[in-house]
């Protein structure tokens, strides 16, 4: 992410100066390096577009909730095509060797980027506590165009975050004064590089003795916290609070369907409401409140009687999706923190005492970036319709998925005329953490 020492060197000024790999590796690994990260590049270029292309060209995922999907997806796609690439050329070179005016541009397309990424992670917690708290109503609440809002004030908020301060140098209030002062090398030897356009901090001597051009963002402290609240902090603290609603959802939900495992009669039902309704209501009904995105599994009536061991099968399902659910909260949330926290801490630390060494700053932020990579595998392992969209395409991973039948009994809030109807307990994953408005595994 831009807002740290993000070490690289493009234009050597000393053309004799030679330029090693800013980790001081030798013998085959840069050759490793340089095919590990290209490979976390391609993974996070083709799965991204991917899922994209999938969104698009399936009607079925075409819906709101997936916009926001579609907005991390892009996010991340454009991590991969316009960050990834000269962060990379930054460590296996030693030295920014790219165009020296494309380095202010590219530190702020990575802290857009970045930051846009996380934003909208935050916003899908977002939109799934609100299908928890309100499934019936979520399409009335979460419509195209406050859909859209959501997605562009992530953006927005982004690129204030980059954009602005960047331009406007107010990350550096106090790093410099407008004039070089690097050690032991006349004006002469940097007239080629304008002050107003490269400040100091750009700059630094080689081992050998060159001048190298360093594409680094050097922040001070009261920016790095402030950024650091406004892009991580807040959004995970807000991403933490909705997913333990969730989880908290998820397991009353299994607790009300286990309690059918232990009926008062003999051979009871699913509960009777007073007036049930015709079958053609209920799928009406469905058809108006669920989510406009998966239908797949059909209404059940709520009048149909099942014997007792059919409702210890129900229990024990519930139970099983209850657990996956905890499962794969703890993923998310695990890899979340476990991609970002050490960067974000890093940097502000890195802020205090500029003490951090420049290949820890770059294994750390590309762990960052390794976030991205992850994100197009994860949000849509758990998803039905993602994974039947994805075995009509690659028909020899998925079949197990596309065969499989759906639940007999997959009931959700999102087809009960009443979500506090025991006759229609709701699935624990009917509001998957991974996507609520489609049919959960």
């Amino acid at each position: 992410m831009a807002d740290s020492h993000l070490s690289g060197s493009v234009g050597i000024y000393n053309s004799s100066t030679p330029t090693t790999s800013a980790w001081n590796i030798t013998g085959s690994g840069p050759w490793l390096l340089a095919f590990m990260l290209t490979v976390i590049i391609l993974m996070t270029i083709c799965g991204n577009t991917l899922l994209i292309a999938l969104v698009f060209a399936h009607r079925s995922l075409r819906c709101t909730s997936n916009c926001f999907l579609v907005s991390l997806f892009l996010s991340d796609l454009m991590v991969a095509l316009v960050v990834m690439p000269p962060a990379m050329l930054n460590v296996l070179c030693g030295a920014w060797v790219l165009w020296p005016a494309f380095c202010p541009i590219w530190l702020c397309f990575d802290v857009m980027c970045c930051s846009a990424s996380i934003l909208n992670l935050c916003v899908i917690s977002l939109d799934r506590y609100i299908f928890i708290i309100s499934p019936l109503r979520y399409k009335q609440r979460m419509t195209p165009p406050r859909a859209l809002l959501l997605v562009g004030a992530a953006w927005g908020l982004a690129a204030l975050a980059s954009f602005l301060p960047i331009e406007m140098k107010w990350h550096s209030l106090g790093h410099w004064s407008g004039h070089s002062s690097v050690p032991g090398v006349s004006s002469s030897n940097t007239s080629s590089y304008s002050d107003t356009l490269y400040p100091e901090s750009y700059f630094q001597l080689s081992p050998s003795g060159g001048l190298s051009f360093q594409c680094r963002l050097r922040v001070t402290l009261p920016f790095a916290l402030v950024a650091s609240v406004l892009t991580f902090f807040l959004p995970s603290s807000a991403i933490c609070f909705t997913y333990c609603r969730i989880l908290l959802a998820a397991r009353r939900q299994a607790k009300r369907v286990a309690a059918l495992s232990h009926p008062p009669h003999p051979h009871p039902s699913l509960g009777e409401p007073s007036r049930p309704p015709s079958p053609g209501v209920a799928a009406g009904q469905a058809q108006q409140d669920g989510d406009d995105c998966s239908h797949q599994d059909p209404p059940v009536s709520q009048n149909v009687p099942l014997s007792v061991n059919s409702e210890r099968r129900l229990a024990h399902r519930q139970g099983r999706r209850a657990l996956k659910a905890s499962l794969t909260l703890g993923v998310l949330l695990g890899l979340f923190f476990s991609a970002w926290l050490p960067f974000f801490i890093t940097n502000m630390a890195q802020a205090v005492c500029e003490c951090v060494p420049s290949a820890l700053f770059d294994a750390i932020t590309w762990l960052g970036y390794c976030n991205s990579t992850m994100n197009p595998i994860i949000y849509p392992l758990f998803m039905r319709d993602f994974k039947r969209a994805l075995g009509r395409l690659l028909p020899c991973c998925f079949s197990r998925s596309i065969r499989r039948p759906s639940p007999a009994l997959s009931l959700s809030l999102r087809n009960s005329g009443d979500p506090n109807l025991a006759s229609s307990p709701p699935s624990p994953l009917a509001s998957d953490p991974t996507h609520p408005p489609a049919t959960a595994t």
